[in-house]
This record gives structure tokens, sequence and C-alpha cells, in this order.
């Protein structure tokens, strides 16, 4: 092969070789987002797996996401398929899970992968994501203590009116009536009696003083006669 054939062979193959180099460059791979909610699960509690993906292919429709959950024994305890929705080369993916249901739902941390292909030439897409699992509930009991403070103020007002009527009458018999009224009517009466003792005489006595005072009578007009003379 001379030299001038050979260039023109060598600028052929260079040729195929530039022209087939943007096929292999954009060679499309499938892909995929995770993401799981509540990230603590108690008993036969429920949780949710989702995300995004990007097929391969340049359409997601009918396309399924595996999900698949494994116990902190690296067992699995669920294994699920989860619809894409959307058109076109993406969509999202949504799968709600229950908890418990078997012994090998375990307290511990569980692992979630979700995979998704849909080319051919290339290995499948995967994600993972962890959750906490408890097979009981924790209750927790939070005491509280409520103090009351009670002020009771009393105001007491007291009014007396004080009324005084006293009246006093006095007879042969001395007789005093006092009467108070004062809220209560109090009523007081004091009756005294006075008893005179009067001199009661004999009549021999009678007849002895009237002489006396006869005789007191003669002498003193016998006295007055004397002085005239």
């Amino acid at each position: 092969m001379n030299g001038p054939t050979r260039y023109a062979v060598l600028g052929c193959v260079a040729l195929l070789l530039v022209l087939a180099l943007p096929a292999v460059a954009t060679a499309a791979t499938d892909s995929i987002t995770i993401g799981v909610a509540p990230q603590s699960v108690t008993g036969a509690g429920t949780f949710t797996v989702s995300g995004t993906v990007t097929a391969a292919s340049g359409d997601v429709t009918g396309t399924a996401v595996l999900v698949t959950v494994q116990n902190p024994s690296q067992t699995d305890v669920a294994a699920q398929s989860a619809p894409v929705v959307g058109t076109g080369p993406s969509g999202t993916y949504s799968k709600t899970i229950t908890a418990g249901g078997g012994s090998n739902w375990v307290n511990g941390t569980y692992k979630v992968t979700v995979t998704y292909g849909t080319s051919t030439s290339s290995a499948p897409a995967t994600a993972t994501a962890t959750f906490a699992y408890s097979p009981t509930a924790t209750t927790t009991t939070t005491a509280t203590t409520q103090t009351v403070t009670q002020t009771v103020t009393s105001t007491v007002t007291s009014s007396v009116t004080s009324t005084s009527v006293s009246t006093t009458t006095v007879t042969s018999t001395s007789t005093t009536t006092s009467t108070s009224v004062q809220t209560s009517t109090v009523t007081s009466t004091t009756t005294s009696t006075t008893t005179t003792s009067a001199l009661v005489l004999s009549n021999d006595e009678v007849i002895v003083g009237g002489i006396a005072f006869i005789v007191l009578i003669i002498a003193l007009v016998g006295i007055a006669l004397i002085r005239r003379r």
C-alpha cells in the first residue's frame, strides 16, 4: 500500500470513530431516589417509601419499582412493587407498608432498598434508606403538679343603732320603768315599794295626851294673863 492510499484508509477509520463517539457518550442509564417517612415506627404502624425515577428507555409508562425491607439481621421482612406514575423519561413512585406481623420484625434499625431498571444494557439503579422500628410502643408518662393558691378577702361591716327610751312614773308607790332598745329589745321593769309605818296609839294613851294638851293650853293662857297685869 503506497503512501496516499494508506492515508486515505486511516482517514476513513478516524471518521468512523468520530461518528460513533456521540452514540456511546449519550447512552442513557436508569436512576432512582428514595425517602422513608416516618423515621421511627412502632407496633403495627405504617411507613411510606417514595421517590423519583428516570428511565433509560426514555419512557416510564408501565414500569415499577421494587421495594425491599430488611431487618437488623439482613433478613427480608417485606418485598413489594410500587408502580411508577408519569409519562416520558421521568416519574414518581410511592408505597405504604405496614410493619410487624411476624417474628422477624424485631427491635432495631431497618434497611429499605429500591430497585429500578428499564435498560437491558446496564444494571438497574438502586437507592437505600433506613428507619427505626420497635415492636411495642413506648409510653411516656408525665406527671404534672398543679398548685392552686386561693386568696379570700372578707369584709364585714357592722352597724349598731342604739335607741334608749326612759320613762319614769312616780305614784304613791314608786314605780320605775326602764326600756332599752339595742338591736334586740330588752325591757327591764323595776318596782320599788315604800311602806310607811303609822303610829297607832291606844285609847288610854289618847286620853292622857289630850289632858296634857289641855293643861298646856291652860298654862299658856295663864302666862298670857299674868303678862297683861
